[in-house]
């Protein structure tokens, strides 16, 4: 081992606790303020699978009826992007525990991680532009209003 080694390791090592401790508050406060809005607890509060109902219950009983259509309509696929973000998470784990650190290869992972949150966030726009749009625009200015209230 040369004496270079060690210094290579540890001037990577410094930037990516950075990086996961600035990536790690902000995951914490988006889900800590969605949990606050909504009401959910905590652990529900980053998985679309688990807003999208919750959000769908403040809605009155026939514009519930036009969001659960609309979330059931992109159920198969909010499923299938959640086990691809478990899996890209799976792997930047794996990643980071590994001997040596692979920066590349964990860019990459943290990438898909973002990828696959990326399609479900696409996922949900369309769910909430297809119940808003089907709901009167009256109800609709209503909703926003007790909304902001809270």
């Amino acid at each position: 081992m040369t004496s270079t080694e060690p210094r290579r390791r540890s001037r990577w090592l410094w930037p990516l606790l950075i990086a996961s401790l600035s990536a790690n508050v902000l995951l914490a406060s988006y889900a800590v303020t969605l949990s606050w809005r909504l009401d959910l607890p905590l652990v529900d509060a980053t998985s679309p699978m688990r807003i999208l109902p919750r959000a769908a219950s403040f809605l009155d009983p026939e514009d519930r009826v036009i969001a659960e259509r609309a979330f059931a309509d992109r159920q198969a696929d909010l499923a299938h992007n959640e086990a691809g973000v478990q899996a890209a998470r799976a792997r930047v784990i794996e990643l980071l525990q590994a001997p040596e650190l692979d920066p590349a290869a964990i860019r990459a992972a943290l990438y898909d991680v973002r990828t696959w949150r990326s399609r479900s966030f696409d996922l949900v726009v369309d769910a909430v532009l297809q119940t808003v749009e089907a709901i009167p625009a009256e109800r609709r200015r209503a909703l926003m209003q007790e909304f902001q209230a809270r």
